[in-house]
């Protein structure tokens, strides 16, 4: 098991424990047939792209897209969830790839976003850091 470095898991619980006023809403979408899911702050964005019933063949198409601005080019994301449950995502060009990643990572990913609450998306340089309403009907595995 991989585990997030303790001074970035630090700074990522400093920043999670900013008082947060009003919870940041899932914009969601479809994109060529697939269900999407967009959180945007003013430091960065993720969206979250579904494929739930292997639209286009037996391989997930599922992807995480992910915009940092102090941080351009990740080979690595980590969903930080406040529990202290993680998942690491590898990333290419702003993407990891559901079919990328391993399936436990991606689980505990979606099951984070699931849940809702407080988590954070942590890069070596950059982080961002989101409080979201539960998505109980999220089928993104």
């Amino acid at each position: 098991m991989h585990v997030l470095s303790p001074v970035l898991a630090v700074s990522a619980l400093a920043a999670m424990s900013v008082p947060v006023h009003a919870l940041d809403a899932w914009t969601v979408g479809v994109e060529r047939g697939l269900p999407t899911y967009a959180l945007t702050s003013e430091a960065g964005e993720v969206r979250l792209v579904c494929d739930p019933d292997r639209v286009f063949g037996p391989t997930p198409n599922g992807a995480l897209v992910v915009r940092f601005d102090k941080d351009a080019a990740p080979n690595m994301v980590v969903v930080l969830a406040k529990s202290g449950e993680q998942a690491r995502l590898p990333v290419k060009n702003g993407i990891a790839a559901q079919a990328s990643v391993d399936a436990a990572d991606w689980s505990k990913m979606v099951a984070t976003f699931r849940t809702g609450g407080e988590f954070a998306m942590v890069t070596s340089a950059d982080s961002l850091t989101f409080k979201t309403a539960p998505l109980p009907d999220l089928a993104c595995e």
